[in-house]
């Protein structure tokens, strides 16, 4: 029996997920499942801030808004119903995050070169039982 593929991928919006995004897209659109992680930065949560200013609502009523939006927003790129997506408020909490990443029992877990290689990821990326695949950064594009 084939083992249907499962993607986890880490993304930062805003930041070199779309790379990570590809990967997951590429496993939906070959009949394998994916599920985003949207890494929170604090940029987003000054965005956050200041939704709550205009629509004149409570920070934590405007982070519910804006991280189900957020949520929306990746899955709906995925086009598929066996697409997920997760916010979490922190890139910082790695630990947690690979945890949580691996108990959704994926077959490759996805993320940013960036973030892997960040000093409390790097040790979880190295133990994984599940192979990571890390992205490289977006370059440059000339005009």
């Amino acid at each position: 029996m084939k083992t249907q593929e499962h993607v986890v991928a880490f993304v930062e919006p805003a930041r070199d997920g779309e790379a990570t995004l590809e990967v997951a897209q590429e496993a939906v659109n070959s009949g394998g499942r994916a599920t985003v992680v949207v890494l929170v930065n604090r940029k987003t949560m000054d965005d956050v801030r200041a939704f709550a200013e205009s629509e004149n609502l409570t920070v934590p009523d405007a982070t519910a808004i804006y991280f189900e939006r957020l949520a929306e927003t990746y899955a709906s790129r995925l086009g598929n119903g066996e697409a997920s997506a997760v916010v979490t408020e922190s890139a910082y909490a790695g630990r947690h995050l690979f945890e949580t990443a691996t108990r959704a029992n994926p077959t490759t877990i996805v993320m940013p070169q960036r973030l892997a290689n960040r000093r409390g990821w790097r040790s979880f990326v190295g133990r994984s039982q599940v192979p990571v695949l890390i992205t490289p950064p977006i370059t440059a594009t000339a005009a």
